[in-house]
This record gives C-alpha cells, sequence and structure tokens, in this order.
C-alpha cells in the first residue's frame, strides 16, 4: 500500500544515498543508543530576520538575540563533541550540495518559482542566483529576500511592491530550520522525509531532500524512504519529527496532533509494518495547543525504562496501538501511557520522572522544554539549566544530566531534542 522509494545511485525517478563509514550509517534504533552522528542548524541570518511584526506568521513568540544564540548553540554542540558524538552542519551540507551546477539549477528552480515571487521576479533571480557566490545563495535560500533587495540582484524595482508579501518579503526566512528534528527523521536503517505542517516550514523539506539526494556523504547506498517520496505523501498528510520518537528496535511512538496528521500516520504505519522492524506503533493523541505542539515537548525517553514526562499525559490522553502489516492494520486502545509502554516494550516497571514544582512550576518548566530532553547514551541527557527542579528529579532518578545555559535559545520554544537530527546511534 503506498510507494516505498529507495535512495539509490543512477535509478530514474528515485533518489540517493552514500556509504558511510560504520559509525555514522544513518541508523536509529532507539532513542537512547549511543549518539554517534547528529546534524544541527547553527542560528544564522535567518533569526535576524525576525521582526515583532513576522513573528507569528514565522511560529516564534519572540526574538532571538542572534550572537548570544549561536554562543548558546555552540555551547550546545560542544556538550555532544566532548563525548564523540560527530556533529555535522546542516548549512554545510546544503553547501556542498549547491555548489553541483546542476543540484543548484534543480534547487533554485524548485523554490523560486513564479508562484512564491512572480513570474518576472522568478525568472531574473534564477539566473542571477545560478551565476552568483555559493555563500549568496545560502542567505536567500535560509534568509529570504526582501523586496528592497531585488534591485542588488538585478530586478526592476518597480515589480516590489506587486511582489512582496505584507512583511516585504518576496521569499520569507527559515527560523525554525534552528530545530532540525523536524524535517526528517531516521527510524531504523531508513529515513522520513517529514511533511511539515505549516507554510511558513514547507522549503525545509525540500532542502533535506536533495541533501540526502545528492550530497556524498548520503548519495551511494541504497536505503528506504518510508516517508516523503509517495505521490500521497504531502499536505495535509503532515508529519513532523517532534511527533516521532524510536522507542526501541521494533517499537515506534507517534504523536498526533497540531503539526501530525492521522492519514499520514497510517500511511507510514503500512509500510514501517510491513518493511522494516517495526513491529508495534503507540500513538498518543494530544491536545491542540502552542504548548504541545509536538509529542516530545511533554514526553522524552532517558534511559532504559525511564521517561521524563508532562504528568498530564499520563491520565488525560488517548492511547492506541497500532500492529499488522501492510495489508491490514490491527488498532487497539491501551488504557494509558504507562500500559502502553509495558506492553510494547516488555517492562516490567516503567518510571515516570516528572517535570518539576509545583502545579504552577510545571506548567513553567514545561514551557520551557523542561521535558524536550536528548539523550547521549543511555541514563545521559541534555537539558536546559532554568528546569532546575526537573533537572533535579532527573538526577535522583539516576540520570547524568548535562545542563546548558540558554537564555535565547530557549525564547524559541524548542529543547535540545529539537534541535538535533540524529543520524546514527548504537543498537543497544
Amino acid at each position: 500500500m503506498g510507494s516505498l522509494l529507495l535512495f539509490e545511485a543512477g535509478a530514474a525517478g528515485r533518489l540517493h544515498g552514500k556509504v558511510l563509514e560504520s559509525a555514522t550509517m544513518g541508523d536509529v534504533s532507539s532513542e537512547i543508543g549511543k549518539l554517534r552522528s547528529v546534524m544541527v542548524h547553527r542560528p544564522g541570518i535567518e533569526i535576524a530576520r525576525i521582526t515583532p511584526d513576522n513573528k507569528d506568521a514565522l511560529l516564534f513568540d519572540d526574538l532571538l538575540w542572534l550572537e548570544r544564540a549561536q554562543e548558546e548553540h555552540d555551547r550546545f554542540t560542544s556538550l555532544m563533541t566532548d563525548r564523540g558524538v560527530e556533529v555535522v552542519y546542516f548549512e554545510n551540507l546544503l553547501r556542498d550540495v549547491l555548489d553541483m551546477e546542476e543540484t543548484r539549477g534543480e534547487i533554485i528552480d524548485d523554490i523560486i518559482t513564479p508562484a512564491r515571487c512572480g513570474v518576472g521576479v522568478s525568472e531574473r533571480l534564477r539566473s542571477s542566483l545560478r551565476e552568483a557566490d555559493c555563500d549568496q545563495v545560502v542567505d536567500v535560500l535560509l534568509g529570504g529576500l526582501l523586496e528592497g533587495e531585488l534591485a542588488s540582484w538585478g530586478v526592476d524595482p518597480l515589480f516590489a511592491d506587486l511582489v512582496a508579501d505584507r512583511f516585504h518579503y518576496v521569499l520569507r526566512p527559515l527560523p525554525n530550520l534552528l530545530f532540525m528534528r523536524d524535517n526528517a527523521a531516521w527510524v531504523g536503517g531508513g529515513l522520513i522525509l517529514n511533511v511539515l505542517a505549516t507554510p511558513a516550514r514547507e522549503r525545509e523539506s525540500l532542502y533535506m531532500r536533495e541533501i540526502y539526494r545528492h550530497h556524498p556523504r548520503f548519495n551511494e547506498q541504497e536505503f528506504p524512504v518510508w516517508y516523503g517520496s509517495g505521490p500521497d505523501d504531502h499536505y495535509p498528510a503532515s508529519i513532523e519529527g517532534g511527533d516521532v520518537l524510536v522507542l526501541a528496535e521494533d517499537t515506534l511512538m507517534v504523536g498526533l496532533g497540531e503539526r501530525t496528521a492521522p492519514a499520514a500516520v497510517e500511511l507510514l504505519a503500512h509500510r514501517l509494518l510491513r518493511r522494516s522492524p517495526i513491529r508495534k506503533i503507540i500513538v498518543v493523541h494530544l491536545r491542540r495547543a502552542r504548548a504541545v505542539m509536538h509529542l516530545d515537548t511533554v514526553f522524552t525517553m532517558v534511559d532504559r525504562t525511564v521517561f521524563n514526562v508532562f504528568p498530564g499525559l499520563l491520565d488525560k490522553v488517548d492511547v492506541h496501538i497500532i500492529t499488522g502489516d501492510e495489508d491490514r492494520l490491527n488498532v487497539s486502545r491501551s488504557s494509558g501511557l504507562e500500559a502502553a509502554l509495558r506492553e510494547t516494550l516488555g517492562l516490567d516497571e516503567v518510571t515516570f520522572v516528572s517535570t518539576g514544582g509545583d502545579a504552577i512550576g510545571q506548567l513553567r518548566e514545561q514551557w520551557d522544554d523542561g521535558n524536550n530532553t536528548l539523550a547521549i547514551e543511555p541514563g545521559v541527557v541534555i537539558a536546559y539549566e532554568r528546569n532546575q527542579e526537573t533537572n533535579r528529579r532527573l538526577r535522583e532518578a539516576g540520570i547524568e544530566v548535562l545542563e546548558l545555559d540558554a537564555s535565547e535559545l530557549c525564547r524559541g520554544r524548542g529543547g535540545s531534542r529539537c534541535m538535533t537530527q540524529p543520524i546514527c546511534r548504537d543498537r543497544l
């Protein structure tokens, strides 16, 4: 049911992938296996282009101080590299791909379209971007293009007022690239090219597709594309990586809420249950609210039997378990999150570390991503320093917490898990 493409070198109409060294081969079969390789995006020009007028349209609640956010992000990546994690930067991968003449042309033609920029502007911009310095092209693709900048690209300024949006952008910036978790996700040895739920982020998926298709790091070995390449894999069947947790080699958890649609989960389930090691999919129904935009804002796995959770998730959500195969899905209702975890993971006991503080403190620390922790190995997580009570409770449960002082990154409403796209973890 549905198509399952391979990233395969040289196959017409298919995508590409590469043999990585064993330590960095695309393979994520758990949330907690030792992290070997991860993709991140260091905040850049796109963050500096958030304003009080456009922040809501760009899905931000506040304005970030770019230079401080960059310093904090550098400290974040240092916490990982100090533990032996290979950190790969999205912008470097994109730059490498844009250095390939044919691929640059494909990306430019897909992004600078008459539908986005108007006929006259798109024709001129396509020509100019093909000849421009690579750094300039990256700035446009990530930072967007203001109407006042058209003249420098050889576009008649008379077109500016005609094609610019209400924020004076001809092409909007992509500040949400900071949250690399959402636009693609490895499940086992295969890839989900996520379909993002909002127009503000749609171009991210195209960039990730081209990186995984063309970059020398990925373009010589076949690996399955579980979602994102089939004829039905498009909006409104959206799915984002913050809603996808690989709990074990045979168990996936998916959140249904603001950003992930039931149709996408059904399509994905058919393919995973037929073609992958995944045998069980836990589906958690989330309330539609900004504070709970993804499952990982209220739930993360931190050790083999330990989970960091917002207490409201334990008794106020519907939970289903999907089993079966490509031809037929079997759906059963679970009595709750704990019961679902015990059943699917075969656990005798489950430890939930609740968001810290009293009722008000729990809301504050959950809003500040107290539940959004990144495990870099079993029982070792990176968390924001500001969530002191949650961090204390994690330590009491035997978890080593590497704290990140990040007053600016926190303003983006995403924690350490949100900011990372794991490429490879050790199998447990």
